[in-house]
């Protein structure tokens, strides 16, 4: 995946994100766990392409080296004609050269070279740990992962109130048998009904995460 589409991705969760949580900043009502489980797979989603961004990063450092620009040297002093004659100097005259200490490192060059820190973080450890305090429960099945109040907002928004579809398309998810094959039948339908709702598209895919996790 390029850097741009990384970037396209990461500014389209950004979005969502500010939508979704200003929908629920609205809320005076305790917020629903599926709320929850919506505003944290938006994150992880969001930190995975971070880490992404991060490792493509280090990738290219490893493969080429930084030119290093060639700066022009100092034009020379011209010798003069005659050279002053200096006296030699005596023993404990003698200039002793004293190693000079490393220069510092720079902020950049540390975030550009992993090697520079003191301890380096692997990205899948914080992409495992930040899935382990974000990850919700698997549910067995999608339709019964649905509140009484959600399934009425479901209905009405993607199937007009047909209660028949509605059953139809859960029955669907469930059946699916894996991820690929659920968000499969998710698409067929949300391209027969032009399903516009983004926030209920997004609670019905978290859904659909935990089922086939």
């Amino acid at each position: 995946m390029s850097r741009d589409s990384i970037h396209n991705r990461i500014d389209e969760l950004l979005g969502v994100l500010s939508i979704h949580n200003s929908r629920l900043s609205l809320h005076t009502e305790k917020l629903s766990q599926l709320d929850i489980d919506v505003l944290r797979k938006q994150c992880i989603d969001l930190y995975d392409e971070v880490n992404k961004l991060a490792l493509q990063g280090k990738l290219k450092s490893k493969i080429a080296a930084p030119a290093v620009e060639d700066t022009p040297e100092p034009p020379k002093a011209q010798t003069p004609l005659v050279a002053e004659s200096k006296p030699e100097p005596t023993p404990e005259e003698e200039v002793v050269d004293v190693p000079k200490a490393p220069a510092p490192v720079s902020k950049e060059e540390k975030a550009t070279n992993p090697s520079t820190n003191s301890v380096a973080n692997k990205p899948e450890d914080e992409m495992l740990s930040l899935f382990e305090k974000f990850s919700s429960k698997p549910i067995d099945s999608i339709a019964k992962g649905v509140s009484v109040a959600k399934r009425f907002e479901f209905q009405s928004a993607f199937f007009d109130g047909d209660n028949k579809a509605y059953n139809e398309f859960m029955a669907s998810l469930d059946d699916a048998g894996g991820r690929e094959a659920a968000f499969a039948v998710y698409h067929d339908y949300k391209s027969k009904y032009e399903w516009d709702n983004e926030e209920l598209k997004d609670e019905l895919k978290s859904l659909m995460y935990r089922k086939y996790v």
